[in-house]
């Protein structure tokens, strides 16, 4: 087992590959969250919601807020309701 082998658990080859990929290739960025308003750690929360309406999304602040729930915690509650009533 070679010196690189045992530092990154990838073969020669696999290094020269991705050496060649990653230099070959340009890489674009993603947004920058931080400009976006999303602080570190709670872009996870953030993103999830980024296809809801902005009365959902407001709601699920608020109620998140409101009951110290997660976002997840108040959607697996409306849905439970949902499903108790038969909906």
């Amino acid at each position: 087992m070679t010196e690189i082998e045992k530092k990154t658990g990838m073969t020669d080859a696999e290094c020269e590959y991705w050496d060649k990929h990653i230099i070959e290739n340009t890489v674009e960025p993603g947004p920058n969250l931080l400009k976006l308003g999303i602080k570190p750690g709670f872009a996870s929360r953030a993103l999830v919601l980024n296809e809801l309406d902005k009365e959902v999304v407001d709601y699920l602040r608020g109620q998140s807020e409101k009951q110290k729930k997660s976002h997840s915690q108040i959607i697996n509650d409306l849905v439970h309701e949902k499903l108790a009533v038969g909906v």
